[in-house]
């Protein structure tokens, strides 16, 4: 590398130095702008930008997503950071994309000077997300970028800026020419811009002053980092203090400084400067906020670059490597994958929505992706992204707000181009419409794929390592963890002679012939009621917010134990069914007390949660189920006055259903099998519905594909329209021109008094 001296031919500088504020601001091309004022920029607008980025690394990602976009043609981006003086760290991110000359390079350091709003693949929109990222981080940023030919670099300095109490925001600027060296592989470094020597000089002393590079060839060596033909290299020094980041922790991850400690001071009393593993259950310190989410959830996207490099982008465009090594993303998509009886019962894509009233530039589909994760963590929410990039992390709607069980394991991904996110790229515009009308259709489709996709999930089974308690199906017992509930059988036939002799065996009474001399604790299935019924409630689909006690912290109801007074849930009366806690003899106290805690688990869920909530209709919904099952049980014969105290008027309006078959398999009111004939003719009905959805479906694509055609031909048909209207227009400006000439030939003035000649000139005297 050599730096030739710069020639000194070059206009004067400019009155006032390149700092001055006397000098001459040249004027606009149009003159009718030459008397107008020029809007100042304060640096102080810098630091005001700056705060809407409230995490960190919500303002690095702003620097990767302008080497994402298209404009920038970067295959590769690196983010590294290293130590540019003692003691002080640095981060870079450097791409290798199409580069910038002067001009671009002042464009991106100013205010609003964008052209990505609305282009697809790109997330820019405002022209301030560089400025207000970089500033967050750091007090100073330089920026080197290189083009075929030239080379420049700039400083974004508050540091300097408020050093020389600038009422202007002052950008000092270099730009060198590069030229082949004599050398292999050397080139040499020419000044072009500014022109001016001292002008030059200037720009140069403050770089050398302003920044950790003290010379040209420091500040030049710092350029051929960028070993690309062409490329941008930032570098933010001068970071934020007191620290943010942590280094050290992890060499191959930048991490929030004691992200993963609890207490602020170390053992010694000193300000801890490193991380450390918790030691408590306690939130982690740099937790982000979100409605509904436990305090002590660990989130590793909240604190660790990495992990939130690896889901950043849904579908990255470029490679992205963190301090020498590659970032492998985590699609969060591929991640839904956790099935009950098979992957495919798991992971589900909905029907694309397209909000209605929406700007015709932002006109795009809403995709709904639902899922569990692989593993069991205690994530819940959902992904939101736009135009690729990633808006929220784990938002949570519906049920996953209330204080219960439902859907609090359930995962999704929603992409929502048709959103307005905010200059900061954290949240979107709440009031906008469209947001409203996106909301509303994920809390519908979250129920959708909860209801019905999940269907064939039971609700006893998906909690590891607890109780699951298992409806009778054919051919299967009920069963718990500890035990198995073997179904006893009576005698068929019974020796009813007595003292006549006879020994004549009769039949088997009718079921409900023995109802009074069944016991409502026997542990048959078959003979023990209060066993079928619990069986039937806890292998209903909308007994999972039931199965277990709520855990208040988990499920974001602090109150919970405030406000219920009695706390209740079916897991544990299965508990105290099996330990023989509702056993009377003689007594109707056990049978009452069943009942009693039954109904209070749906008496609970009526007093914390407001009616239309999930857990409310759902409460509503078993508590018609219990009621209904335990009148067909005990109506003829109440001996104990176990109906006495029905809920059956808080259940609301029930559905009448066939009394000769269940969805679920269960049995008749007499305890028998359901008949063959009532099964055939449910499986003749749901065969008929199967065929006409998918005669609904075929019929509504060919409408489709009518519509669809239709509106092409319609906008062929506005092209040609404006085609001839636009050919019209030009004719008859044709014949406005051609009129307008003729009329003057004709009204030409011809002068009266044509212009005298001019005098010939006088002859030459001749010699004497």
């Amino acid at each position: 590398m050599v730096n030739k001296p710069r020639a000194d031919a070059a206009p004067p500088a400019a009155s006032g130095g390149a700092l001055g504020r006397k000098g001459t601001v040249a004027s606009a091309p149009d003159p009718t702008r030459s008397v107008l004022l020029h809007s100042k920029s304060h640096p102080r607008m810098l630091k005001s930008n700056a705060t809407s980025h409230v995490w960190p690394l919500g303002a690095l990602a702003e620097l990767l997503d302008n080497s994402q976009d298209l404009e920038c043609g970067a295959e590769r981006v690196d983010v590294d950071a290293y130590e540019v003086s003692p003691g002080t760290m640095a981060l870079t991110v450097q791409d290798d994309g199409f580069g910038m000359h002067r001009g671009q390079l002042q464009n991106m350091l100013s205010s609003g000077f964008s052209n990505k709003e609305h282009v697809v693949g790109n997330v820019g929109r405002f022209g301030v997300g560089f400025k207000s990222g970089s500033m967050r981080l750091a007090n100073d940023a330089l920026i080197l970028t290189r083009q075929e030919g030239t080379v420049s670099v700039a400083l974004l300095s508050t540091t300097f800026l408020d050093a020389i109490g600038a009422d202007d925001i002052l950008i000092p600027m270099l730009t060198w020419k590069v030229e082949p060296g004599s050398l292999a592989g050397k080139h040499t470094y020419v000044a072009l811009t500014p022109s001016n020597t001292a002008e030059w000089k200037e720009n140069m002393g403050l770089l050398e002053e302003y920044t950790c590079f003290k010379s040209e060839q420091a500040m030049l060596a710092e350029l051929d980092k960028i070993d690309t033909v062409t490329g941008t290299r930032v570098v933010l020094f001068n970071l934020k203090n007191p620290p943010e980041f942590d280094f050290e922790f992890d060499l191959a991850d930048i991490r929030m400084m004691r992200s993963l400690g609890d207490d602020d001071d170390d053992d010694d009393g000193e300000p801890r400067t490193s991380s450390k593993p918790r030691q408590s259950g306690r939130r982690p310190i740099f937790q982000q906020q979100r409605p509904g989410q436990n305090m002590t959830l660990d989130v590793p996207e909240d604190y660790s670059l990495r992990s939130y490099m690896e889901v950043l982008y849904l579908r990255p465009t470029v490679a992205f490597t963190l301090r020498g090594k590659d970032i492998v993303p985590r699609c969060p998509i591929a991640r839904l994958r956790r099935g009950f009886s098979s992957a495919a019962n798991a992971y589900h894509r909905l029907d694309p929505y397209t909000p209605r009233g929406i700007p015709e530039a932002r006109a795009s589909s809403v995709h709904v992706h639902c899922g569990y994760m692989e593993n069991n963590t205690r994530h819940c929410g959902f992904h939101i992204y736009n135009k690729n990039r990633l808006i929220q992390m784990y938002q949570r709607f519906g049920a996953q707000l209330q204080a219960n069980h439902m859907m609090k394991d359930m995962l999704g991904v929603v992409e929502a181009d048709c959103l307005e996110p905010t200059h900061n790229k954290q949240a979107f515009n709440t009031t906008d419409i469209t947001y409203a009308k996106c909301k509303k259709h994920i809390e519908k489709s979250m129920g959708d794929y909860y209801f019905n996709v999940q269907k064939y999930k039971l609700s006893g089974f998906y909690k590891q390592g607890k109780r699951a308690v298992r409806g009778k199906r054919k051919g299967r017992d009920i069963d718990s963890d500890s035990d198995s509930i073997n179904e006893e059988t009576d005698p068929v036939d019974e020796d009813v002679g007595g003292n006549d002799g006879g020994g004549k065996k009769k039949s088997k009474p009718s079921a409900a012939a023995q109802r009074p001399k069944v016991s409502p604790f026997s542990r048959s299935p078959q003979v023990s009621p209060f066993s079928r019924i619990l069986a039937k409630l806890m292998t209903h689909p909308r007994s999972s917010a039931f199965i277990e006690p709520v855990d208040a912290e988990f499920c974001g109801a602090l109150d919970y134990y405030e406000v219920i007074k009695t706390p209740m849930d079916l897991g544990t009366i299965v508990t105290q069914l099996d330990a023989g806690e509702y056993r009377s003899v003689n007594s109707g106290d056990g049978p009452l007390r069943f009942v009693t805690d039954v109904r209070q688990v749906f008496y609970n869920a009526w007093t914390y949660n407001q009616p239309g909530d999930q857990v409310y209709r759902s409460a509503q919904k078993l508590g018609r189920v219990f009621e209904t099952e335990l009148e067909k049980s005990f109506g003829d014969h109440d001996q104990w006055g176990l109906l006495t105290g029905t809920t059956i008027a808080k259940c609301g309006p029930g559905h009448l259903k066939p009394k000769t078959l269940e969805a679920d398999g269960d049995e008749d009111r007499d305890g028998g099998a359901v008949p063959a004939a009532a099964a055939a003719s449910a499986a003749a009905a749901e065969a008929k519905r199967l065929e006409g959805e998918e005669a609904a479906r075929v019929k509504a694509e060919k409408e489709a594909v009518k519509t669809k055609a239709e509106a092409e031909a319609a906008a062929r048909e506005k092209v040609a329209v404006a085609e001839a209207e636009k050919e019209q227009r030009a004719e008859k400006v044709a014949a406005r021109k051609a009129k307008k000439a003729a009329l003057a030939a004709r009204t030409a003035v011809v002068p009266l008094y044509p212009p005298a000649a001019a005098p010939a000139p006088a002859p030459a005297p001749s010699p004497a």
